[in-house]
């Protein structure tokens, strides 16, 4: 009697936690093991958030599951229990279903590799860099410094900038005066110069020709492939070439003019 005393209320408990320590600590090491094998081929950031999100789910899973192992043990009814639980868990669901759908919301994010801590966004009318990715929420703070919190359900129509190559076009206004051969050749030059002179470019500059008629300009067309994020480093460059090779090449950049005609005054005949 003692002995099947001892065996159920502290053989068994101790055997059940052992058996819940190893299965732990096996199921992580081939949870990390998996994902720093793979980590080369994504983000390490975003493989490492993955790999504790399911670190995590496992422990809860082992740490329930042995909990009732040992209550049952114990002689405790599990099973009246699980179905107090699940009645508990329907009122619950239903309380905290916002909640849920961000917790979904963000876990199908980090799985669907969106978007990670440090890419340049936009969400709506809102652009910025992903300052912080929880399972509940997105922060974005914007180039002006404006941080904008948002619930991850209500993260839809995500543009990335930061996963591909971006392509940028840059218009210039020529003085309809100046030849076209003049002005081929400078804006030749002007993209020969950027392409030599940086190394963010996916593509080189090309001239692509004249893009508009407007009613003071000629308006040539170039355009580029850069890195994700450089489009405004690269036209600051390019309008500088620009104006240094115009100013070499004396070609006129058209701005706004006022022209005022006064009539003659005279005396009345």
């Amino acid at each position: 009697m003692i002995e099947q005393l001892l065996t159920k209320e502290i053989i068994e408990p101790i055997f059940i936690i052992i058996i819940a320590v190893l299965s732990y600590i096996l199921i992580k090491k081939i949870i990390v093991k998996t994902f720093m094998g793979t980590a080369k081929f994504r983000a390490h950031k975003k493989s490492l958030t993955i790999m504790n999100l399911f670190i995590n789910i496992i422990k809860y899973i082992i740490l329930i599951a042995a909990l009732l192992a040992l209550l049952n043990t114990w002689g405790v009814d599990t099973k009246a229990m699980l179905a107090s639980l699940g009645i508990a868990g329907v009122v619950a669901g239903l309380a905290l279903q916002d909640i849920l759908k961000d917790f979904l919301a963000g876990f199908s994010i980090i799985v669907d590799n969106e978007y990670d801590v440090g890419d340049n966004i936009r969400v709506g009318t809102f652009r910025g860099d992903v300052i912080e990715l929880g399972m509940k929420n997105t922060k974005i703070r914007a180039y002006t410094g404006e941080v904008m919190v948002i619930a991850n359900r209500n993260v839809t129509d995500v543009i990335n900038y930061s996963t591909h190559p971006c392509k940028c076009i840059i218009d210039v206004s020529v003085s309809y005066e100046d030849k076209s051969e003049v002005v081929v050749e400078a804006l030749n030059k002007i993209c020969d110069e950027l392409t030599k002179t940086t190394d963010y470019l996916v593509s080189k500059v090309e001239l692509l020709g004249i893009q508009e008629l407007a009613d003071s300009a000629v308006v040539y067309r170039l355009v580029a492939e850069c890195k994700p994020l450089k489009d405004f480093e690269f036209k600051r460059k390019a309008f500088k070439v620009v104006k240094d090779v115009f100013d070499k090449e004396n070609i006129c950049i058209p701005y706004p003019q006022v022209v005022a005609h006064s009539e003659p005054s005279g005396g009345d005949s």
